[in-house]
C-alpha cells in the first residue's frame, strides 16, 4: 500500500526546498537586490534633487510675481542669475547621483563575489596607469566641466558663444554641455574644448544699430530724429523694462561716396538686445519718414572719376 504524506510532510518538504534554493541562489539573488535598490535609490533622490529645483525656481517666480522663466529674465539680473544656475547645479548633481549610487553598487556587489579589494585597486592602478595618456582628455573635459559650473561661467538657458557656434544652453553635464543653435541642431560640445567662451545672458547686453543714410543732409538733425525714435520706443510698456540705459548715438562711423554712417547704441537687460535692435529699427524706418531724413540708397554713387 502507498503511504500518504500529512501535512506536516508536505510543509518540511516545502520548506527544506525553499532552504535549499536560497543556499544555492543566494548570492545572485543578493546581488539582484542590490541592483534593484541602486535603480530606486537613484530614482528617488534624483526625485527629490527636482523637486529642490523646481521649487527653488518657483520660489523666485513668486517673488518676482511673474509665470514663465522669460519674464523671469526681464526682473533684477540676480532672480534671473539664480534660476539658471539652479537649474545648472541641478542638471550637474543628477549625474553625480547616477555616478555614486553605481560605483556603491558595484562594490557591494563585488563584496558579494568575494573580490579582493587589494589586488582589485593594485589591478586597476596599473591599467589606470596604462590608460592615462588615452583617458586624459576624459580627466581634462570632467575637471573643465566643474570649474565652468562652480565658476558661474555658464548656466541652463544661457545663450553662448562657443567656436562657431552660437546658441542656448540645455544641459550641462559632466563631461558634455549640450547646446540648442539657432537653427534648431543639437551641438554636444566636450568641456575640455570649451578654451574661449562667450555668455551673452551675464551682467546686461547692448543694442546696436547702424543707420546708414544720405550724406548730403544736416546729420545732427539725423542724430536727433534718431534719439527721439529710441526714447519714443523704449518708453513703451514692451520695451521698457528691457532696456538699462539712455540711447547714445556713438557719432559717425564711415563715410562712402554719398552714404554715411552713424551708430545708435542702447544699453539693454541680458539677451533683450535682439528684441530691442528689432524694434529699433522699425521705429527708425518710422521716424525718419517723418521727419523727411533719408535713407542712403543701396549701393553708393561714387564720384564721376571713378566710376
Amino acid at each position: 500500500m502507498f503511504r500518504t504524506e500529512t501535512a506536516g510532510e508536505v510543509v518540511e518538504a516545502a520548506s527544506n526546498a525553499f532552504t535549499d534554493f536560497l543556499t544555492t541562489w543566494r548570492t545572485p539573488l543578493i546581488i539582484v537586490a542590490i541592483i534593484i535598490i541602486a535603480v530606486i535609490v537613484n530614482w528617488i533622490l534624483r526625485r527629490l534633487l527636482d523637486r529642490t529645483v523646481t521649487q527653488i525656481v518657483q520660489g523666485v517666480k513668486k517673488s518676482q510675481n511673474v509665470d514663465t522663466t522669460s519674464e523671469i529674465k526681464a526682473a533684477p539680473y540676480i532672480h534671473a542669475r539664480a534660476v539658471q544656475r539652479t537649474r545648472t547645479l541641478g542638471s550637474v548633481g543628477r549625474a553625480v547621483i547616477t555616478i555614486f549610487v553605481a560605483v556603491a553598487a558595484i562594490i557591494l556587489i563585488l563584496s558579494q563575489l568575494n573580490v579582493n579589494f587589494g589586488a582589485v585597486l593594485t589591478s586597476a592602478g596599473i591599467v589606470a596607469a596604462g590608460l592615462a595618456f588615452g583617458a586624459q582628455n576624459i580627466v581634462k573635459d570632467v575637471l573643465n566641466g566643474i570649474f565652468m559650473v562652480f565658476e558661474d561661467q555658464l548656466g541652463v538657458g544661457d545663450i553662448i558663444t562657443v567656436g562657431t557656434i552660437t546658441g542656448t544652453v540645455e544641459n550641462v553635464g559632466i563631461r558634455v554641455t549640450q547646446v540648442r543653435s539657432m537653427d534648431g541642431t543639437l551641438w554636444f560640445v566636450r568641456n575640455g574644448e570649451i578654451l574661449t567662451l562667450g555668455n551673452a545672458s551675464q551682467g546686461w547686453g547692448r543694442a546696436l544699430i547702424d543707420i546708414t543714410v544720405n550724406a548730403n543732409q544736416d546729420l545732427a538733425h539725423v542724430s536727433d530724429v534718431a534719439l527721439q525714435a529710441a526714447r519714443a520706443l523704449l518708453t513703451s510698456e514692451r520695451y521698457a523694462r528691457k532696456v538699462t540705459g539712455e540711447p547714445e548715438v556713438w557719432g559717425l562711423e564711415s563715410v562712402f561716396g554719398d552714404r554715411a554712417t552713424l551708430r545708435l547704441a542702447v544699453r539693454t537687460r541680458p539677451e533683450a538686445q535682439w528684441e530691442v535692435q528689432r524694434g529699433l529699427r522699425a521705429e527708425l524706418r518710422q521716424k525718419f519718414t517723418d521727419a523727411g531724413v533719408k535713407l542712403a540708397d543701396e549701393y553708393p554713387k561714387l564720384p564721376r572719376g571713378e566710376q
